[in-house]
């Protein structure tokens, strides 16, 4: 059973007339006849009622009218499918990310990608820098979200979208806020009750560097694997954190939270996109890279 049948019988089906219907495909009539006639014996069935130059459809070839009809509207649908898939207006993106730009980021980005490409969907798995980073290399997400990459791999590339300082964070009423701390040093923030992350966190990580390379103990009162735990204790002034502006939603800054410069840490941390070197990139991930790349 081949494709072209299938279109000269649907049009001899609305024709009533296999000249006519030769006519509608640009065919010669006999071609047809042939065609259609071939389909009968395949199929053990007559699907016409011959009668001088008109033809009608059998019981059957009604029934089997109406099959044929839904099977090429869905395969019409699925070449437009493919189509938009290629085109990169449709499919799923699969992409890693750390549970702070999942909350403070990932929405907005995705938001405005979903505003151009309405058919697109987004998978997303939440875990830490390095756990993304071997699942990107693994393939079993095409991008990843990244916090200060550490990538050697050659089969990835990393591409930094921006670089952000370290900044004290604090609740609104922290004595620090109310008394209009505009900037402050780690030595300061080191005789306070300190707020952070475990060592399998990116944040974490960098928190545990920056005070080993100042020689500075820290002794955090809470040592937490949630971020949003994290933000909940700093919120109720239990005590502070370090943290980077991009892995605060702006709606929290200046309403229960205070985010302040550490003027003596120059070093800045790299926000980045980490994606396979080898192996193609579907149309809609592709797509999704040089979104972020222009939205920041």
């Amino acid at each position: 059973m081949e494709m072209q049948q299938l279109t000269y019988f649907l049009a001899a089906a609305q024709t009533q007339n296999f000249r006519k219907a030769a006519e509608q495909c640009l065919v010669a009539q006999s071609a047809l006849s042939r065609q259609i006639a071939a389909l009968e014996q395949e199929l053990g069935t007559a699907l016409f009622t011959r009668i001088k130059k008109r033809v009608t459809l059998t019981t059957a070839g009604q029934d089997f009218a109406r099959y044929v009809r839904g099977a090429l509207d869905q395969l019409q649908e699925g070449q437009q499918w493919l189509a938009e898939m290629h085109a990169g207006r449709r499919g799923t993106i699969r992409l890693g990310c750390i549970e702070s730009l999942a909350t403070a980021a990932l929405p907005a980005l995705f938001a405005r990608f979903h505003a151009q490409f309405p058919q697109v969907q987004l998978k997303v798995l939440v875990n830490h820098t390095d756990e993304v980073v071997s699942a990107v290399e693994r393939g079993e997400i095409e991008l990843g979200l990244i916090l200060d990459p550490h990538v050697r791999s050659e089969l990835l590339i990393t591409r930094e979208l921006f670089r952000q300082p370290l900044h004290l964070l604090m609740s609104v009423r922290h004595r620090f806020a109310r008394q209009g701390m505009t900037t402050c040093t780690l030595e300061q923030i080191a005789a306070e009750p300190l707020i952070v992350l475990d060592a399998t966190s990116r944040m974490g990580q960098i928190t545990q560097r920056i005070f080993a390379q100042r020689n500075l103990p820290l002794r955090p009162l809470v040592e937490i694997e949630s971020v949003e735990g994290l933000k909940e204790m700093v919120q109720q002034n239990l005590g502070v954190t370090l943290t980077l502006p991009a892995l605060m939603r702006p709606a929290q800054i200046g309403g229960d939270f205070v985010l302040v410069p550490i003027s003596d840490v120059a070093e800045e941390f790299s926000f980045a996109l980490v994606y396979r070197r080898v192996g193609a990139i579907s149309p809609v991930a592709r797509g999704f890279i040089n979104a972020i790349a222009q939205s920041v």
